[in-house]
C-alpha cells in the first residue's frame, strides 16, 4: 500500500459483511488488461467521446505511455488481487484543468460508493498536487453516482439534454451565413458566452478566452475543432463550435438570449456548413438554461437520448473569515501615569502606578 493511500473502506451489501481494504494508486502497465474485466465503465465528457470513440485498453495505454502521465492521468483502487476501480482524467490543454473522462468498477454484488469514496478524493489531491485547481465532470443519470459526488465535494452547476441526428438527408436553407471562425475571434466569442450563460455557470466554469481557440486537423489526429460565427445586422448573435471526426460531430450552440427568434436559423446554417463535409451523425448538448433550442432542434430530427448533471471540484481549501466577538471587560481607574519613561529601577508608589 503507498503512503497516504486511502484504506479499510468496507465493502458490504448488508450489516455482518467482512470489510474489504482498498487501495487505491495510479495506473501501471500490468493494469491495463485487467481494465477489460471491469463490470461497468463509463465513457464520460459527452457527446464529445461518442465522436471520437472511447476505448479501454487504447486509453489505458496512452494514460501509462511517458507522454501520456501528465495529460491524461488515470488511477485504480484494488481490493486485494482485485481490480474494483478506476477514474481517468484528461487535463485540458488552455488552462490545465482536469475533464474526468472514464470511470468504472467491479465489485460483484457490492455496493461501489466506498470504491467512489476512496478513488475520487486520491485523484482530487493528487490534481492539487499538481497545481490544479478545478476538476470537471461530465454524469449522465444512467450512471447513478451523482450522489456519491456529492456527499464527496463534488458541486452540481448545470445539466445537461443530449440530442441526436442521423443522416440529415436535407437541410433548410438558413436565413443567416455563417463566417468561419479565426484566431482573431476568440474574444468576440468569449463576450458572447458571458451573455448567454447565466454567471453561476460562469464562475463555475472559469473559462478564458483560449477556450473558444479552434483547432485544424492535423493537432488532433483526425479529430478538429472548428467554429462559426452567426451575424445579424454588425451584431454577433449566434455562435457554433464543433468537434468533427469524420462524418460524426459533436456541436455546441450559443445563441443571444434577445435574438431566440434565430436559434433555427443558427442550427440550419451548422448544419449547412457540416453537410459539405459529411453528415452521419450530429450531436447537440442543450444546457438546461438554454431550454429554447430543444423545440428547433427536435423540428430538424433530433431526438433527446440521454441526460446529464455537470460537476466541479475545488483543490483549494475553503478560507473561513474569522467571527469577531465582543468581550465586555472593566477598567480599573487610577490616577494619570507622569509623561515620561517607565523604569524598573524605581520603586512604585504606595498607590500601585510606576513612578
Amino acid at each position: 500500500m503507498i503512503p497516504g493511500a486511502p484504506s479499510g473502506y468496507p465493502l458490504q451489501p448488508d450489516a455482518g459483511t467482512t470489510t474489504l481494504p482498498v487501495t487505491v494508486r495510479p495506473l501501471f502497465l500490468r493494469d491495463v488488461p485487467r481494465l477489460r474485466a471491469l463490470d461497468t465503465l463509463y465513457p464520460l465528457n459527452q457527446p464529445e467521446a461518442l465522436v471520437v470513440g472511447y476505448g479501454r485498453s487504447r486509453s489505458g495505454l496512452r494514460a501509462v505511455s511517458p507522454w501520456g502521465r501528465r495529460r491524461r492521468p488515470a488511477f485504480v483502487a484494488d481490493a486485494g488481487d482485485r481490480l474494483v476501480g478506476y477514474a481517468e482524467f484528461r487535463s485540458l490543454l488552455f488552462d490545465g484543468r482536469w475533464m474526468l473522462t472514464a470511470l468504472g468498477a467491479s465489485v460483484g454484488v457490492y455496493d461501489a460508493d466506498p470504491v467512489w469514496e476512496a478513488l475520487l478524493p486520491y485523484a482530487v489531491r493528487q490534481a492539487g498536487l499538481r497545481g490544479v485547481k478545478r476538476l470537471y465532470g461530465r454524469i449522465p443519470w444512467e450512471a447513478r453516482v451523482s450522489p456519491a459526488f456529492r456527499r464527496l465535494g463534488w458541486h452540481p452547476y448545470a445539466t445537461e439534454t443530449v440530442f441526436l441526428a442521423h443522416d440529415l438527408a436535407s437541410v433548410a436553407r438558413s436565413g443567416l451565413r455563417p463566417r468561419r471562425q479565426d484566431r482573431t475571434d476568440t474574444w468576440a466569442v468569449h463576450q458572447l458566452y458571458a451573455a448567454c450563460v447565466p454567471r453561476e455557470v460562469q464562475d463555475a466554469e472559469a473559462f478564458t478566452s483560449h477556450r473558444w481557440d479552434v483547432l485544424r486537423p492535423g493537432h488532433t489526429g483526425r479529430d478538429a475543432v472548428g467554429g462559426w460565427l452567426f451575424e445579424n445586422d454588425h451584431q454577433l448573435v449566434g455562435y457554433a463550435r464543433v468537434l468533427s471526426n469524420g462524418a460524426h460531430h459533436a456541436v455546441e450552440l450559443l445563441v443571444l438570449p434577445e435574438r431566440r427568434d434565430l436559434a433555427g436559423d443558427v442550427i440550419d446554417g451548422v448544419l449547412a456548413a457540416l453537410g459539405a463535409h459529411g453528415v452521419r451523425r450530429v450531436y447537440c448538448a442543450i444546457r438546461g438554461y438554454q431550454a429554447e433550442l430543444s423545440a428547433p432542434l427536435g423540428e430538424r430530427g433530433f431526438l433527446a437520448v440521454f441526460e446529464q448533471e455537470l460537476f466541479v471540484r475545488y483543490t483549494t481549501a475553503t478560507v473561513r473569515r474569522s467571527v469577531t466577538e465582543t468581550v465586555p471587560f472593566t477598567l480599573d481607574v487610577r490616577d494619570p501615569v507622569p509623561g515620561r519613561v517607565p523604569t524598573f529601577f524605581r520603586p512604585t508608589s504606595e498607590d500601585g502606578s510606576a513612578g
